[in-house]
């Protein structure tokens, strides 16, 4: 296979990259400030953060699937550009209702409703709207620069939301996320490769029966199905732990917002380091065994701040800890993305795409709300070390799958589809 043309000169999806990294970098400082606006500004507990995190994810568990059937029968960009307009717009309703002072957790629990529901739309359509911009290796590359990007916007995000709250407080920080929505949204506008109409639909389809032609793919299929699987329970256990993690570095650690941020973006830096290493790595291992090597980076995610206490001692254990943790996951996601979406047919990319976000963000809300409970209950470090054990898991679903005796993805399947690349034979 010859090697694709760098990335770097292919105009749009540097756009493209551009504006999801800007992008990013706003939900990135939303993801700390729209908590801590519960924390500091409405003094919610354990249980009612763990609650809204969860109002976060039932949009994806309620969802995903008819989406990623729409998605299928429609031209993605305007969709993705439509998205972050209604993104810019609810999300800008928590400073301006915070500066009338009639701000209360039940916007916020709307808010992180609304938005959701925006975002199962707009990833689902952005995962399956890639593929259409870049093929073959160019996609490898792709995902391990965005993923790159979403440690830079970790950085960015991260700790500019710990110097905004401090300075501005955490409602008004919230403003930034908003603005960089419509920055990416100028970004799609500017692209310029035109995008293949859907597939046409077979007569007398209905959307139910669409829904179950991507079900049978994703858990009928032997490769795609344990990959699916293992990325369910990740997130699953991100799910978990996310909120919890705030909070117990928040209560137990004492650390202060600007701190957090700090640690968060000084983390980022490995996610910068496996962006940078996803290619290299991918042509010298192959897609699958990189997979089942860099999975097991989420099982150690959690392991420094369970060790650490409170002081410089513990804060330097957790940043070091973070930062070698987030580069394997960073590697994992490109690759695990990348070998989802080079076996799946395009007429099934939505579908699939939904699936597995339906899988993975679906189960956040039930483990959201059962690790709150669970805190509440046995207190906020045992439910992350109940965290840590279920991170371990998706290894051993990947090292009983197939993925173990193959190197490299099918041929067959690798290059169906893409007209930039030579037929196999």
């Amino acid at each position: 296979m010859p090697r694709a043309r760098s990335l770097w000169r292919h105009r749009d999806f540097m756009l493209l990259w551009s504006g999801q990294s800007i992008s990013m970098s706003g939900t990135e400082l939303s993801a700390l400030a729209i908590p801590f606006v519960a924390l500091t500004t409405l003094s919610a507990s354990p249980l009612e953060i763990s609650l809204l995190t969860t109002a976060g994810y039932l949009p994806h568990l309620i969802a995903s699937l008819p989406v990623g059937a729409m998605v299928d029968r429609r031209r993605r960009r305007p969709l993705l550009v439509w998205c972050n307009l209604c993104q810019a717009l609810v999300l800008g309703s928590i400073p301006l209702t915070a500066a009338a002072g009639a701000l209360a957790l039940p916007q916020l629990y709307g808010v992180a409703m609304t938005a959701a529901l925006l975002a199962v739309v707009f990833d689902t359509a952005y995962q399956s709207y890639l593929p259409s911009l870049l093929h073959g290796d160019q996609l490898v590359e792709g995902h391990g620069k965005l993923g790159m990007s979403m440690s830079l916007a970790t950085v960015a995000g991260q700790s500019g939301a710990g110097a905004l709250i401090t300075l501005i407080g955490a409602a008004r920080a919230v403003t930034v996320d908003a603005v960089s929505y419509l920055v990416s949204a100028a970004t799609l506008l500017l692209i310029r490769t035109p995008e293949q109409p859907p597939s046409p639909r077979p007569a007398g389809s209905r959307l139910r029966t669409e829904i179950a032609q991507g079900l049978r793919y994703v858990f009928r299929g032997p490769l795609m199905r344990p990959v699916v699987v293992a990325n369910a329970l990740v997130s699953a256990a991100i799910g978990g732990v996310w909120s919890l993690w705030i909070v117990y570095v928040y209560r137990e650690l004492h650390w202060s917002a600007a701190e957090t941020g700090v640690c968060m973006a000084l983390s980022a830096a490995g996610g910068i380091a496996g962006g940078l290493l996803t290619t290299r790595l991918t042509q010298r291992l192959g897609l699958p065994l990189l997979l089942l090597l860099s999975v097991s980076g989420y099982a150690f995610d959690l392991i420094p701040t369970l060790l650490a206490g409170p002081g410089i001692a513990g804060y330097v254990l957790v940043t070091i800890g973070h930062s070698v943790a987030i580069a394997i996951q960073t590697i994992y996601i490109a690759a695990n993305r990348s070998f989802r979406q080079l076996i799946c047919p395009p007429e099934l990319m939505g579908r699939m795409n939904a699936t597995s976000r339906w899988l993975a963000l679906g189960s956040k809300p039930l483990f959201a709300a059962l690790f709150g409970l669970l805190a509440t209950w046995l207190g906020v470090r045992a439910a992350l070390a109940a965290g840590a054990a279920i991170f371990t898991l998706p290894t051993f679903v990947l090292l009983a799958s197939p993925l173990r005796s193959i190197r490299h993805v099918p041929i067959p399947q690798l290059t169906k589809g893409d007209p930039h690349e030579p037929a196999a034979g």
